[in-house]
């Protein structure tokens, strides 16, 4: 079974595997996350040591697959979440592992609302939030920038809490 084989830990620091995700501007092709050269880059670690930040990262065999993150706004009892697997694991479930584990989590804690927003060009990830239960609200005119071009994004959001 996939799961089994899919470890996962919740991380507040950087760790080397990070950067095959943080390097890779292919990878972040759909995100605003930075880009980073090594392990002590200043983003990173501010990415990792925020205190409104849960992340957890998924290893197969001690090998490190993609983490999922999510951003809290305590106040509105909210998060806005990040998935990013690595391309020789991708369409495997790991993403979607990933995000239910992550969202489990933070019903737990009292978040109420989780929220993602996807490129209109990101079909796969779009597909696999549905999946997940997750509804589109609208679409975000021109708010992606990629390669000098913007896109249009979905609004995703889940309540996990009544």
């Amino acid at each position: 079974m996939l799961e089994s084989r899919l470890e996962i830990k919740c991380f507040k620091t950087e760790f080397k595997d990070l950067l095959q995700v943080f390097a890779n501007q292919k990878l972040l092709h759909y995100t605003d996350l930075e880009l980073c050269k090594n392990v002590d880059d200043p983003y990173l670690k501010n990415w990792c040591t925020d205190a409104e930040r849960i992340s957890f990262s998924g290893f197969v065999n001690d090998e490190f697959v993609g983490f999922a993150s999510a951003h809290l706004v305590r106040k509105h009892l909210t998060a806005s979440l990040t998935v990013v697997v690595l391309e020789e694991f991708q369409g495997r479930g790991y993403a979607k592992l990933l995000l239910e584990n992550l969202v489990k989590h933070l019903a737990s804690i009292g978040i109420v609302r989780v929220e993602a927003q996807v490129c209109t060009e990101n079909v796969a990830s779009a597909a696999m939030l549905e999946t997940l239960g997750f509804q589109r609200e609208g679409i975000l005119r021109k708010n992606f920038l990629i390669e000098g071009h913007l896109y249009d994004s979905y609004m995703f959001a889940k309540i996990v809490r009544p």
